[in-house]
């Protein structure tokens, strides 16, 4: 059975985007060596993607080429209504959990949740979170989107994993108990 993995960008701060969604934060990270911070090595762990409306939308303003063509992508939305203009994606509206779970059922690679905040707290209430990878950058932005906003649900994670790059960007691993 797979696993979801949330791997996120955060800052200090805990903010997963500016209020309007930029990114600039991220990118302005100074990175010489081009250091893709082990994004390589988890991407070939993931079969499956899913991520919220405003992510995918935030995706496709990035301005390339689809980076999860040749898997399936799942767009969590209540807009029944929302087009999609990618490969191998798809619109989700039914009952998250029953989703995620045959999701998880029918995967040999590990799920990744993308994005945006009220998915990931969804996610986390209800349990449908495996594992948390947080890529820490050492910056703070102030207002934002909060990487856990509202979450109702307390929930224990163990630290497995930490790892340092020269960038000063920090990868922590947590997997739930």
């Amino acid at each position: 059975m797979s696993k979801t993995t949330l791997y996120i960008a955060t800052t200090l701060d805990g903010k997963i985007a500016r209020k309007d969604g930029s990114l600039d934060w991220l990118y302005a990270l100074p990175n010489p060596n081009q250091i893709d911070h082990g994004y390589g090595q988890f991407l070939s762990t993931i079969g499956t993607t899913i991520m919220g409306k405003n992510t995918y939308k935030e995706i496709l303003g990035f301005g390339v080429d689809w980076p999860y063509a040749g898997m399936n992508s799942y767009v969590v939305t209540t807009d029944k209504e929302f087009k999609l203009t990618t490969p191998d994606t798809f619109i989700v509206t039914t009952n998250l959990t029953d989703f995620v779970n045959d999701l998880k059922k029918k995967n040999e690679k590990d799920i990744w949740l993308i994005g945006g905040g009220q998915l990931i707290a969804s996610f986390l209430d209800n349990d449908l979170l495996d594992r948390i990878i947080l890529t820490l950058i050492p910056t703070t932005i102030g207002e934002g989107i909060p990487l856990f906003p509202d979450i109702a649900k307390e929930t224990t994670w163990t630290l497995t994993n930490v790892e340092r790059f020269e960038t000063g960007v920090v990868n922590l691993t947590y997997d739930r108990k």
